[in-house]
């Protein structure tokens, strides 16, 4: 056994000993922890993918209005399905709103 091996038994035996507080002596090795669970919440992703898997490639406003919900709170889920990389933006579009002014807009599709 070699002396990093070594090493490292015991430290891992100094976090599984408990003091006489009860508590033990060093805190849990980072190889030893398991990664936190995701903090994303991606069951709201869900009608989302659906509507993308369905009829393709959409802008979140063309989304919105499919699922009939508000598109801020459209807006910031697909914002948190990019950071999770789940959706992918293609590419920017343009095209006029309903005041006559131009809007620009990322079509979304789901990443592959």
């Amino acid at each position: 056994m070699t002396e990093a091996k070594k090493w490292l038994e015991f430290e891992r035996l100094q976090a599984r000993t408990k003091g006489p507080d009860g508590k033990p002596l060093r805190p849990p090795l980072p190889i030893d922890v398991r990664t936190p669970p995701s903090r994303v919440k991606t069951g709201a992703f869900k009608p989302i993918l659906r509507a993308l898997a369905t009829h393709g490639p959409m802008t979140a406003k063309e989304i919105s209005q499919l699922l009939k919900q508000n598109s801020h709170n459209v807006c910031g889920t697909i914002r948190q399905a990019v950071t999770a990389g789940v959706i992918v933006h293609k590419k920017r579009v343009r095209f006029k709103d309903e005041d006559k002014k131009r809007v620009d807009c990322y079509v979304y599709d789901i990443a592959m």
